[in-house]
């Protein structure tokens, strides 16, 4: 009897160990990096069940082919381990996505991973101690433990000989507690956001890790659908298209009431935002006043706005901080990313639309083997429209052309002519250090060497420069700079004291090393080496942020040197920095630096994102006038918002909130009425939906609904 109890109690461990370890994954209080739903008792009961019936399942299995108590522990201490990795690794997917992992988001690992993988692992390993994301194995520990101290003499051969029926009962008793709390998370979850990006991380809280797992990776099911069906009804989502588009004559700010159009004049331009008279041809009207010029759309990776704000870097940038004096600052401008990241940045700024938050635009429908797209895409882009006008579209950056699948989508899905990735720096500039060719340099500084695993940013801005400068046609240029990324390696000089000397994480003290880089990179786009001022008067720049570094724990409430609201803080990592510079012929001396004046300057404190940049290029270059368009305009007074399309948080001109959990807000007195959520939720689905099928936006277009 003494043997049956102890191989009992060992299971009896299993399951309870196990099913309390899935707590510390979908609980804020344990797991910082997550952003949860409101918990329910609904929701707990139902969780606690489901996973503890697919223990009971995975259990069930075993018994069937093993029935003696030493192999038994064996394999439960094995698929204990197996558990604990899972939500290992599901923790780590938070740290970087904030969101649950799901199958869908296996396209992410078609991304070569040079350069990436070892800093990475480091701080990966790292979250085990320093985070103490080693209590996740605690499961395995106890039972390893438990086994290697028993007596050997309490095995036992035949635990359930006699009454066999007890596993095949567990067996059907667990699929059908899984199937119930199935259907009743369903049923939860319709009443809820109806987003198709939170579904994963509403079903581990309120299903279960282990039971949405399990069906996940069998493939159930095999398409996701929003459990509310009247978005799948055409006609319902013409209205929403209706309501939502801003390529009208008329139509009103859901925040303010406001009437505007989609032909902006100087009446509702922006406070503080000065526009040279030269550019104002007639009316008032601000509608394509850069109309014929060139444009140079550069995403900077990883630049956050509180670069510019805080003390530690106040003496930090001075060629930006001067060219900022002659251009407009997007003072609260926010990245709007999903799953893509640096992808989905620019895929929102070329189409216009929002990522899913839950696949990747570029790899989406696209066949390794047969390389190609397997639906077509026919989005509306930027490259697309400045082609219709003559212009020369081409895509820069010094990672290998298969990353983000650019090779293929810049053709296929963003309609660029021209792709410039590492291969075509290493076959034009530079030579490689060994056989495998993995390692790059390009001189920057006299006497100094930058080398990376990508072609140096410097040679992109030379790139950038020269284009610039020998240009044969009308062109649009879209670099995208590669450092500082994420772990924030490869800085090509020597430490800095004052930021070392600082209490922060190793990490963001990296990040914040970068500061003098950022500087060069963009100051070489307009002086070369001797700083000789190489500025086009006839193109304009425009320098935007793809998305925030990142930084956790605590420290940017260090380095702004007071304690900030945590959603405060959340805030601050989504603002990224952004300016448009249109210079003109007069060359002026700004703190040192010779360059040309600018036409447009001055501040914009509404909200901007990278949505917004899509339409405000549209407009300002007089692209088109017939597709559809959302967003504000970045000269406007509109007030505006910012979803994030990982942790679905609303930034707007009103405060920071939470479409998870309404209770999750900054200020704490923001008020979030009704009609303004299913604003904002309808138009995520819609947009969704774009994304989805891009040839439902072309009917609509096509149709000319409400143009």
């Amino acid at each position: 009897m003494e043997q049956l109890l102890i191989t009992y109690l060992f299971i009896v461990l299993f399951l309870i160990l196990n099913t309390l370890n899935t707590y510390i994954i979908t609980r804020e209080i344990f797991n910082r990096y997550i952003a949860c739903f409101k918990h329910n008792l609904k929701g707990e009961i139902n969780s606690f069940f489901g996973n503890i019936s697919t223990l009971a399942f995975f259990l069930s299995i075993i018994l069937i082919f093993i029935n003696n108590s030493y192999n038994l522990m064996i394999s439960l201490i094995i698929l204990t381990l197996i558990l604990n990795i899972v939500c290992f690794a599901l923790n780590i997917f938070n740290l970087y996505f904030g969101t649950a992992f799901s199958r869908r988001n296996f396209e992410m690992f078609k991304n070569p991973a040079e350069g990436f993988v070892g800093g990475l692992t480091k701080e990966i390993l790292k979250e085990l101690i320093t985070y103490y994301r080693i209590i996740l194995f605690v499961p395995f520990f106890v039972l390893l433990i438990f086994f290697i101290n028993l007596d050997k003499s309490l095995y036992v051969d035949y635990i359930f000989y006699e009454n066999p029926w007890f596993v095949i009962t567990m067996l059907i008793s667990s699929l059908l507690v899984i199937s119930f709390t199935g259907f009743q998370v369903n049923i939860m979850f319709r009443k809820t956001i109806s987003i198709k990006a939170v579904q994963s991380t509403f079903a581990i809280q309120n299903y279960g890790i282990y039971p949405f797992y399990l069906f996940n990776f069998l493939g159930f099911p095999r398409k996701y659908r929003l459990p509310n069906k009247k978005y799948y009804n055409e006609f319902y989502l013409f209205d929403l298209f209706r309501k939502y588009n801003k390529n009208l004559d008329k139509y009103n700010n859901v925040f303010s009431s406001k009437e505007y159009s989609n032909r902006l004049d100087t009446n509702q331009l922006a406070k503080n935002i000065y526009i040279d008279p030269s550019l104002i041809e007639t009316d008032n009207s601000l509608n394509g006043i850069l109309k014929g010029k060139n444009l140079v759309l550069f995403q900077v990776e990883s630049m956050n706005q509180f670069l510019f704000e805080i003390d530690l870097l106040k003496t930090e940038f001075p060629f930006i901080r001067s060219l900022m004096k002659e251009s407009l600052v997007l003072e609260n401008f926010y990245s709007s990313v999903g799953l893509g990241v640096s992808s989905d940045a620019e895929a929102t700024t070329l189409t216009g639309l929002y990522p899913t938050g839950y696949d990747i635009l570029y790899w989406k429908d696209f066949n390794m083997k047969s390389k190609e797209f397997q639906v077509k895409r026919e989005f509306t882009t930027l490259p697309k429209f400045f082609k219709e006008k003559g212009y020369f579209t081409e895509g820069i950056h010094g990672d290998q052309k298969i990353f983000y699948n650019r090779e293929n989508a810049y053709r296929e899905v963003i309609g660029l002519d021209n792709y410039h990735a590492l291969e075509s720096f290493v076959l034009n500039k530079i030579e490689s250090k060994n056989k495998n060719q993995r390692l790059y340099e390009y001189e920057y500084l006299p006497n100094q060497k930058h080398i990376c695993p990508w072609a140096s940013d410097y040679l992109l801005a030379d790139l950038v420069r020269e284009r610039v400068n020998n240009y044969q046609k009308k062109q649009m240029l879209f670099p995208i700079t590669m450092l500082p990324h994420v772990p924030f390696e490869f800085y090509p000089r020597e430490k800095k004291q004052h930021i070392e000397s600082q209490n922060l994480k190793k990490l963001t003290k990296r990040y914040l090393s970068f500061s003098d880089y950022y500087d060069d990179i963009i100051k070489r786009v307009f002086l070369d080496q001797n700083n000789k001022n190489k500025i086009d008067s006839n193109t304009v720049y425009i320098f935007y942020g793809d998305h925030g570094a990142g930084i956790k724990n605590g420290d940017v409430s260090k380095l702004y040197n007071k304690k900030l609201d945590k959603l405060e803080e959340k805030r601050l990592g989504y603002q990224v920095a952004a300016f448009m510079y249109v210079p003109g012929k007069r060359i002026i001396d700004i703190d040192g630096y010779s360059i040309n004046e600018g036409l447009i300057k001055g501040v914009q404190s509404k909200v901007r994102g990278q949505m917004d940049l899509y339409r405000s290029i549209i407009e300002l270059f007089d692209l088109n006038d017939k597709s559809a368009y959302f967003g504000a305009h970045i000269l406007s007074d509109e007030d505006n918002f910012v979803i994030d399309n990982q942790l679905q948080y609303i930034i707007s001109d009103i405060g920071i909130f939470s479409m998870r959990n309404i209770d999750k807000k900054y200020p704490r007195n923001l008020e979030i009425n009704k009609e303004l959520y299913r604003y904002i939720r309808d138009f995520k689905i819609l947009n969704d939906f774009l994304m989805e099928s891009p040839s439902l936006l072309s009917k609509m277009n096509k149709n000319n609904i409400n143009l």
